[in-house]
């Protein structure tokens, strides 16, 4: 009796090239003067690539331009998220019991959960900011341009000197996304 062998291959990885860019720009500036310097048009996606944490959600914005001619398409992503939270700093009391306040400092009350409320010029709560990464290993780097590739002729050399010729930004490189740990995060359809 012959035994039939199936063979489950794995699909080839999208061929891209991926380069890191640091900037203290907003993402629209930075997709426009790209758009300038390139001779590319790439737009906001409706949709924002959303994450889900334990502690909330981040939106990392997306900009996309396919070039029809060259079978290329570009995507510039936001490797940062930061987003507010409150947290709750507990107020100076003098005393529980006292009710004369003479001292031009704030004033606070107990609230029946026996927590002090600041109702003065400064208040009770502090809001600190967390920040989320969509490729946690590189916390440094503010963007990525990948630009996934139909051809093997396509070369990322040109296209990281002509980004480094915008003043407001720092540096671009590419970086081999196969070491990635977090690659997955990069598929952005």
């Amino acid at each position: 009796m012959a035994i039939q062998k199936l063979v489950l291959e794995t699909f080839e990885d999208d061929s891209y090239e991926l380069i890191a860019i640091h900037s203290s720009l907003p993402s629209y500036r930075l997709a426009f003067l790209l758009n300038k310097t390139l001779g590319i048009s790439l737009f906001r996606k409706k949709k924002d690539i959303h994450f889900k944490y334990k502690d909330g959600i981040a939106n990392f914005p997306i900009y996309q331009y396919e070039d029809h001619l060259q079978y290329n398409t570009y995507a510039l992503v936001a490797n940062k998220f930061r987003s507010m939270v409150e947290t709750d700093i507990p107020s100076l009391n003098r005393s529980k019991n006292s009710s004369n306040h003479t001292s031009s400092q704030s004033v606070s009350t107990i609230t029946p959960s026996n927590k002090a409320v600041s109702v003065g010029l400064f208040a009770a709560q502090k809001d600190a900011y967390t920040t989320k990464y969509l490729i946690p290993e590189l916390k440094h780097v503010d963007y990525f341009l990948k630009i996934t590739v139909e051809s093997s002729t396509f070369l990322s050399k040109p296209k990281v000197s002509k980004i480094l010729d915008i003043s407001q930004v720092i540096t671009a490189y590419t970086i081999d996304y196969s070491t990635l740990k977090s690659k997955n995060n990069l598929i952005l359809e």
